[in-house]
């Protein structure tokens, strides 16, 4: 039996100084105004990015919306106010999990496609992931037009039922994207019970036209932890996955986890700092990936909790007053009957091009 094992991550001094506390929470409002003037419930927000200033939007999973709104927090980083929240329709539906503002790289690619085809330049665009397809899909802002799909490398194509595409990150510099399945594909590993943990392929796409460090898609074999104890109120199997990712540069991530289970205490969301720079790539590794402990990408925990919401999304937001960084996460309330709610955190330590963005 695979059991998870756990790695001491080697570091830049700066990166070991990396700290992260949790600030506050407030409640998301339970209904948005769409573009029509149509009223909207919101429910299942699992993915988030922030737009620019205190713009940011959310992805809505089993949907054809996004919710776009403003975030207000004190000097602090404690949120204080939900405010001017919108839904913009998109053109399909899709089990859409994560999302991220496109690369300015990418958004020139899509703008020469389509003027060289005699259509109207779509303007900024956002990648959202989806796991019915799957696929990462290119949106529209200003119309919610899907305007293009990101290539996925083949292990990415077939995960196991709602276990698919759920995180979705790009570099700081624009020059690579980054994505995984929330568990173990039916080839590469268990999928995560009771004690046992499950292994994930942690996938780094170079986005075309810019100088990425490598030529092709990169592939990391990125540990699950095991479902969290609890006291259980039935037979139900608990679970645990890879949710969200945040690239914060020079390869480092911040990587939400999310166990759940039937009882008490229901949820626990953990979040890593993982470095990719040094890691081994898996890509010439096409089945029982659960097998190569000695590949598996090293991580360190910075924070863990067990808070009664289930946090899906993740993303860097603004620079505080005391010069620590703003990261927001959202909770979805979809089918857990826990409240939709935005948790931030004060992230200490940042160097690099995220600092500066």
């Amino acid at each position: 039996m695979w059991r998870l094992l756990f790695f001491v991550l080697p570091l830049s001094a700066a990166a070991a100084d990396l700290t992260l506390d949790m600030a506050g929470s407030l409640s998301f409002p339970d209904e948005a105004v769409s573009t029509e003037g149509e009223t909207t419930t919101i429910t299942g927000l699992s993915g988030l990015t922030r737009l620019a200033d205190d713009s940011w939007v959310a992805a809505m999973d089993n949907s054809d919306l996004v919710v776009m709104f403003t975030l207000q927090v004190s000097k602090q980083g404690e949120p204080t106010a939900i405010a001017d929240i919108e839904t913009l329709k998109l053109e399909a539906k899709h089990d859409y999990e994560d999302i991220s503002v496109c690369p300015p790289a990418l958004t020139k690619r899509i703008a020469r496609r389509f003027t060289a085809r005699g259509r109207p330049d779509p303007g900024p665009c956002l990648l959202l992931c989806e796991e019915d397809t799957p696929a990462i899909r290119g949106v529209a802002i200003a119309t919610g037009a899907l305007v293009g799909m990101v290539p996925l490398p083949e292990p990415l194509l077939s995960p196991r039922p709602n276990r698919g595409l759920e995180s979705l990150a790009v570099e700081p510099d624009g020059t690579c994207i980054y994505t995984a399945n929330e568990e173990a594909t039916a080839s590469d590993g268990p999928a995560p019970r009771t004690g046992l943990g499950t292994i994930v392929r942690l996938c780094a796409i170079p986005v075309p036209g810019v100088a990425a460090a490598y030529a092709t898609t990169r592939q990391y074999a990125y540990p699950v932890d095991p479902p969290h104890e609890f006291v259980a109120f039935g037979k139900q199997a608990p679970f645990s996955g890879l949710v969200a990712l945040v690239a914060i540069g020079d390869g480092r991530l911040l990587a939400l986890e999310r166990s759940a289970g039937r009882g008490i205490p229901p949820l626990e969301n953990r979040i890593y700092l993982v470095a990719t720079s040094a890691a081994q790539d898996v890509s010439g590794i096409d089945r029982d990936l659960a097998r190569h402990k000695e590949k598996f990408l090293a991580k360190r925990l910075l924070w863990r909790d067990s808070l009664g919401l289930n946090l899906e999304g993740l993303a860097l937001g603004q620079a505080l007053a005391d010069g620590r960084r703003l990261l927001a996460a959202i909770a979805d309330n979809g089918g857990l009957g826990t409240p939709t709610q935005i948790v931030t955190f004060r992230l200490r330590g940042l160097d690099g091009p995220a600092a500066r963005r």
